[in-house]
């Protein structure tokens, strides 16, 4: 039951992320709320799942709309494991934190990404453009992931309690 939630997330992140939010570009950035919800899975879940997720998820970004396959996949596996190492050493409920991993998530994420592009010769990386567009989205990114933490936290939590539980009650009637 709990992968099937994180996944309904997941493919309500990539619809809006397909329709809705190209049209809320500021700056000509558009938030990405798919690296967001990586970003949290991988700090509640670890650097294995978050890392398999990132992959998965970046591949399924590249075969829709990307001309360089792997480069979402690479770039969402290497920043969801980064992420993931961190599980159980911050403080996750300090406001500080969603903004802080969303943040350096999302401009370790574009700077491997436009690397990765630059060696298969897809984009030429220009250092400020790179820099403009990666900070002003690593600020739109922690913005949305302090606003959207706490709703995804509290169903992490919730999966979790509900997972104890179905455990418990297998372990009680095992015996």
């Amino acid at each position: 039951m709990r992968t099937f939630h994180l996944i309904m997330v997941f493919l309500l992140s990539l619809l809006l992320q397909t329709t809705i939010l190209p049209f809320l570009k500021i700056g000509g950035v558009m938030p990405d709320l798919l690296l967001i919800f990586l970003i949290f899975l991988a700090l509640f879940r670890g650097s294995s799942k978050g890392g398999i997720a990132g992959f998965f998820v970046g591949l399924l970004e590249d075969l829709l709309v990307g001309r360089c396959l792997g480069s979402r996949a690479l770039s969402g596996f290497l920043t969801c494991y980064v992420a993931g190492v961190f599980e159980g050493k911050v403080y996750k409920e300090n406001p500080l934190v969603p903004f802080s991993f969303a943040f350096l998530g999302s401009v370790f994420y574009q700077l491997v990404f436009f690397v990765v592009q630059g060696f298969a010769g897809v984009s030429f990386f220009s250092f400020w453009p790179f820099v403009r567009y990666a900070v002003l989205q690593g600020l739109l990114n922690g913005v949305i992931g302090v606003l959207l933490f706490y709703p995804f936290s509290n169903l992490i939590q919730k999966e979790r309690r509900s997972s104890q539980f179905f455990r418990l009650y297998a372990e009680v009637f095992r015996r």
